[in-house]
């Protein structure tokens, strides 16, 4: 019996082209995916594209579209991003599809027949950035603090969802850890928003907002776009037909999101499916920002990196990697141009693939292509043991960057390994210890690509291929991988280094 795995993004906002940020949430995401595929648990991955709302329609004004041609002009970049960084998502879901929309109908209705909608008139402070009505001390000097713009004061007849009535049922499951927030230090943010909770406004005049889903029961409202917006996690599972992904994913067993929707994914949701009836996600892993060097990425500031032309010009392992491993997985980091080449030239162009390209070439020289052992009890064997437990047990708790130091220990090992026990002298005297020697490097090399392939899956395929260890032999429990033969080859170099590159000023 297969385990299941729901794993889910947050659905991205196609009103502009992806940035850094949308691409360390893919590639998270991607990463633990690849991860539990490894472990055997069928896995299913989705992310999408969250399509209605007034953002979108003010952006199609501008550049004279319709919102549907917008949407349609730009989700083409997300799945290009997703297709350059080897995502392997399931399921790619967009809330205009027409699924979509009626599974977010049928949800409302159910929030209806729980009585839990109602209308009333009200005058709000209204962040077009966030979609979402601020009170006035969430801002900064008159300013919502994620966009540094003032709210508009709104004032219309909405229906609102009785969010207060299941205040005291969320702060028990966040506290009894039945939803489990990673990182831990969220909670408290999570618990004193609570704390002032409110009802929220569900809906919008259609006079005001045309671009969005039409409530069922009121085709003179659409929904907010929030609450279409958060649906996507069922409705893309075709829960409008009870269909069979529905009923053997859901519920999430792991949203990923980042910090500045924390409220929406905590709170309102687990509260519109406690109204539906509908059982509650277990995790949520809730990553930070990127910086770019120490600024926030701005196009005023001018200092936007394109992950795209990262990807192209460096290749797109190579993006994952730093993005994985030097940013912190549970909160804010920087990408710089400089930091990347120093990572890229230290990590992976001398550690990695000078190890891979010694090895397989002293194995050739010393031994031949078929390689046959077993691995030598000791403390090269114990350590490979303690390091790739470490790393599966970090991956449970998605500290993804803490897993990849457990590997660059490994590797740091196996260089030192080759250094103190010197293959090339051995091989003079007794070809049995050089076989013995290499064949527990070997089988490093072997756990090496295996632990890689979550971070940069078409790298480690390569490393796996050229010790003959095949795709569908990529499997991870915690324990070694040690076949009994390798057949080795020799191979193109893993990662050509950077020449020392000027900045283009």
């Amino acid at each position: 019996f297969m385990s299941k795995f729901y794993i889910s993004t947050a659905i991205a906002y196609p009103n502009a082209k992806p940035h850094m940020g949308h691409a360390l949430e893919f590639i998270q995401a991607d990463c633990i995916s690849r991860y539990y595929q490894m472990k055997g648990e069928d896995v299913f991955f989705s992310t999408g594209t969250d399509e209605h709302g007034t953002k979108i329609e003010k952006t199609a004004k501008k550049e004279n579209l319709s919102p549907q041609d917008l949407v349609d002009r730009n989700v083409e970049y997300f799945k290009k991003i997703c297709s350059d960084l080897e995502i392997s998502y399931n399921s790619f879901y967009r809330t205009s599809d027409p699924m979509l929309q009626k599974g977010a109908q049928k949800l409302w209705s159910l929030l209806e027949s729980s009585e839990d909608i109602y209308k009333k008139e009200h005058i709000g402070l209204y962040c077009y950035g966030c979609e979402s009505y601020k009170l006035e001390k969430d801002l900064i000097d008159g300013k919502c603090p994620n966009h540094n713009k003032a709210p508009e004061k709104v004032a219309e007849e909405n229906y609102f969802f009785r969010l207060t009535k299941y205040k005291e049922a969320i702060k028990a499951k966040i506290i009894s850890k039945e939803i489990k927030i990673f990182p831990e230090f969220r909670i408290q943010e999570i618990l004193n928003v609570l704390d002032e909770l409110e009802d929220v406004s569900f809906s919008r005049p259609k006079s005001v907002l045309s671009w969005g889903v039409t409530v069922p029961s009121d085709p003179s409202h659409v929904m907010y776009v929030w609450c279409d917006a958060l649906a996507n996690y069922i409705t893309g599972l075709n829960y409008i037909e009870n269909g069979e992904n529905f009923k053997k994913f859901w519920p999430n067993d792991l949203n990923i999101i980042g910090k500045d929707i924390t409220r929406f994914h905590a709170i309102y949701w687990p509260a519109m499916l406690m109204s539906a009836k509908l059982p509650l996600p277990k995790k949520i892993m809730v990553h930070g920002f990127v910086t770019s060097e120490g600024k926030k990425m701005s196009k005023s500031l001018g200092n936007v990196v394109d992950p795209c032309e990262i990807a192209e010009k460096y290749g797109s392992n190579a993006l994952r990697y730093y993005l994985l491993r030097e940013i912190p997985t549970l909160d804010d980091g920087d990408f710089s141009i400089s930091r990347f080449i120093e990572v890229y030239n230290t990590e992976l162009a001398n550690n990695l693939g000078n190890l891979v390209n010694r090895l397989t070439t002293m194995i050739l020289k010393y031994v031949g292509e078929n390689m046959e052992g077993t691995l030598e009890d000791g403390l090269f064997k114990e350590n490979l043991e303690i390091f790739s437990q470490n790393y599966h047990n970090f991956f449970t708790e998605f500290e993804i960057k803490k897993a990849i130091e457990e590997i660059i220990k490994i590797i740091d090992m196996t260089n030192k390994y080759i250094d103190d026990n010197k293959p090339w002298a051995v091989a003079k005297d007794s070809k049995e210890k050089v076989t013995q020697i290499l064949f527990n490097l070997i089988v490093a090399l072997h756990q090496i690509g295996i632990l890689l392939y979550p971070v940069i899956p078409s790298k480690a395929k390569v490393i796996l291929n050229l010790i003959g260890v095949s795709e569908n032999k990529i499997k991870f429990d915690g324990n070694l991988s040690v076949n009994k033969k390798y057949t080795v080859k020799k191979g193109e170099v893993l990662f050509p280094r950077i020449e020392n590159e000027k900045n283009e000023e």
